[in-house]
Protein backbone atom coordinates (compact mmCIF):
# COMPACT_ATOMS: atom_id res chain seq x y z
CA UNK A 1 0.00 0.00 0.00
CA UNK A 2 1.17 3.22 -0.96
CA UNK A 3 0.33 6.36 1.00
CA UNK A 4 0.17 10.05 -0.41
CA UNK A 5 -0.88 13.79 0.68
CA UNK A 6 -3.12 15.50 -1.76
CA UNK A 7 -1.77 18.69 -0.80
CA UNK A 8 1.64 17.94 -3.16
CA UNK A 9 -0.21 18.05 -5.90
CA UNK A 10 -1.98 21.23 -5.53
CA UNK A 11 -0.05 23.43 -7.50
CA UNK A 12 -0.67 26.46 -9.93
CA UNK A 13 0.55 27.93 -12.49
CA UNK A 14 0.35 31.43 -14.17
CA UNK A 15 1.90 29.55 -17.68
CA UNK A 16 -0.90 26.60 -18.08
CA UNK A 17 -2.91 24.40 -16.16
CA UNK A 18 -0.77 21.42 -14.09
CA UNK A 19 -1.57 18.34 -13.38
CA UNK A 20 0.09 15.80 -10.79
CA UNK A 21 -0.26 12.12 -11.60
CA UNK A 22 -1.16 10.46 -7.61
CA UNK A 23 -1.46 6.83 -9.05
CA UNK A 24 -0.85 5.63 -12.43
CA UNK A 25 -1.34 2.35 -12.35
CA UNK A 26 -2.42 -0.91 -14.57
CA UNK A 27 -5.52 -0.17 -13.75
CA UNK A 28 -6.16 2.73 -12.66
CA UNK A 29 -4.50 6.75 -13.12
CA UNK A 30 -5.66 8.93 -10.37
CA UNK A 31 -4.74 12.77 -10.48
CA UNK A 32 -4.98 16.30 -10.03
CA UNK A 33 -5.60 18.89 -12.24
CA UNK A 34 -5.00 22.52 -11.41
CA UNK A 35 -6.76 25.68 -13.19
CA UNK A 36 -5.78 29.28 -12.52
CA UNK A 37 -8.62 31.37 -13.37
CA UNK A 38 -9.30 31.63 -16.74
CA UNK A 39 -7.47 29.04 -18.19
CA UNK A 40 -9.51 25.87 -20.01
CA UNK A 41 -9.05 22.51 -21.29
CA UNK A 42 -10.36 21.37 -24.68
CA UNK A 43 -12.87 19.69 -25.64
CA UNK A 44 -11.59 15.56 -25.70
CA UNK A 45 -12.69 11.87 -24.92
CA UNK A 46 -11.31 9.42 -22.94
CA UNK A 47 -12.19 6.61 -24.87
CA UNK A 48 -13.35 3.22 -23.15
CA UNK A 49 -12.37 4.87 -19.72
CA UNK A 50 -14.47 6.75 -17.28
CA UNK A 51 -13.47 9.64 -15.75
CA UNK A 52 -14.56 10.45 -11.61
CA UNK A 53 -13.97 13.50 -10.34
CA UNK A 54 -14.37 15.85 -7.69
CA UNK A 55 -13.40 19.32 -7.37
CA UNK A 56 -11.03 20.09 -3.90
CA UNK A 57 -11.30 23.93 -4.71
CA UNK A 58 -12.66 26.64 -6.52
CA UNK A 59 -15.17 26.84 -9.10
CA UNK A 60 -15.92 27.15 -13.13
CA UNK A 61 -17.50 25.13 -15.64
CA UNK A 62 -17.12 21.75 -17.18
CA UNK A 63 -18.94 21.27 -20.66
CA UNK A 64 -20.09 17.43 -21.13
CA UNK A 65 -21.28 16.80 -25.03
CA UNK A 66 -23.32 19.92 -24.86
CA UNK A 67 -24.87 20.41 -21.25
CA UNK A 68 -22.96 22.94 -19.03
CA UNK A 69 -22.28 21.62 -15.33
CA UNK A 70 -21.85 24.41 -12.32
CA UNK A 71 -18.27 23.05 -10.56
CA UNK A 72 -18.35 24.09 -7.03
CA UNK A 73 -15.96 22.73 -4.21
CA UNK A 74 -17.31 19.26 -3.40
CA UNK A 75 -18.85 18.79 -6.90
CA UNK A 76 -18.53 15.11 -7.68
CA UNK A 77 -19.77 13.88 -10.90
CA UNK A 78 -18.89 10.61 -13.48
CA UNK A 79 -18.27 11.22 -17.11
CA UNK A 80 -18.71 8.24 -19.56
CA UNK A 81 -15.35 7.97 -21.99
CA UNK A 82 -17.43 8.45 -24.72
CA UNK A 83 -18.77 11.75 -24.17
CA UNK A 84 -16.85 15.38 -25.38
CA UNK A 85 -15.21 16.78 -22.14
CA UNK A 86 -13.70 20.14 -21.45
CA UNK A 87 -13.67 22.76 -18.89
CA UNK A 88 -14.30 25.77 -20.99
CA UNK A 89 -14.57 28.69 -17.92
CA UNK A 90 -12.51 28.90 -14.79
CA UNK A 91 -14.13 31.69 -12.19
CA UNK A 92 -11.75 30.87 -9.13
CA UNK A 93 -8.54 28.63 -9.21
CA UNK A 94 -9.89 25.27 -9.30
CA UNK A 95 -8.28 21.99 -8.00
CA UNK A 96 -10.09 18.47 -9.41
CA UNK A 97 -9.24 15.29 -7.86
CA UNK A 98 -9.93 12.94 -11.27
CA UNK A 99 -9.36 9.16 -11.70
CA UNK A 100 -9.79 7.60 -14.66
CA UNK A 101 -10.63 3.22 -14.94
CA UNK A 102 -10.20 1.33 -16.49
CA UNK A 103 -6.49 3.28 -17.31
CA UNK A 104 -6.13 4.55 -20.64
CA UNK A 105 -3.92 2.76 -22.66
CA UNK A 106 -2.97 6.23 -24.47
CA UNK A 107 -0.03 7.06 -22.52
CA UNK A 108 -0.80 11.02 -22.99
CA UNK A 109 -3.55 10.38 -20.30
CA UNK A 110 -0.94 9.79 -17.53
CA UNK A 111 1.59 12.50 -18.54
CA UNK A 112 2.47 15.43 -15.79
CA UNK A 113 1.90 18.71 -16.54
CA UNK A 114 3.61 21.64 -15.21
Amino acid sequence: MENKNIKDSIVFSDESITKKIIFDEEKVLVFVLNFKAGQKLPVHKHGSSALLYTVLSGSGEMLVNDKIVKLEEGSIGLVNGDDDFSIPFVEKDMSLFVTLSPRPEDERYAQKIG
